[in-house]
């Protein structure tokens, strides 16, 4: 679900009729317990950083885009979602304020101030607590989201999920 709203968001903004690929590599019979709208939402903000990442650096009228790549590993204590793409990738001075919140390499979208919140669509990005709050929502429940990018390339994202039942919630 997170890969095909991320997908429409993507093509929405930039209108485009061919929106990058995204291939999902991930055990058939996985199944592990998590909050599923916080997994949702880490996901679809890192797919959203990957589209947007992709489309700028090659362009929205590009015929092809590189995919973006999911793949989900299951070990004993965690499951790990690595998203890999090839947009380009951050600046090492750029990494260190990737989890600041409020900080964006968008521009901030206005929103219209009479919408209706029943019709309302996810902005692709602008407001910069998309990744802050994702690695939020990891580290809460005894995960983790680090990023490892290479400028001129491209970025993976590791979301680590803990599927350890003992782990306490930090509730000081």
């Amino acid at each position: 679900e997170a890969i095909d709203n991320a997908r429409f968001i993507c093509g929405d903004y930039y209108m485009l009729m061919n929106v990058p690929e995204i291939e999902l590599h991930c055990p058939r019979d996985l199944a592990f317990m998590y909050v599923p709208s916080h997994l949702h939402h880490m996901v679809f903000e890192l797919l959203k950083n990957s589209l947007r990442a992709v489309v700028e650096l090659y362009g929205d009228e590009s015929d092809s885009y590189p995919p973006i790549k999911v793949v989900v590993a299951e070990g004993n204590e965690d499951i790990t979602v690595k998203v890999s793409d090839e947009g380009g990738g951050i600046a090492r001075s750029a990494m260190e304020h990737v989890w600041q919140y409020m900080y964006t390499t968008a521009q901030t979208p206005m929103l219209d101030p009479g919408f209706d919140k029943s019709d309302f669509k996810a902005p692709l990005a602008g407001f910069g607590y998309g990744l802050p709050l994702s690695r939020l929502y990891a580290r809460y429940f005894g995960g983790d989201l680090k990023l490892i990018s290479m400028e001129g390339y491209g970025t993976d994202a590791y979301l680590h999920l803990s599927r350890l039942s003992n782990n306490e919630e930090p509730l000081a």
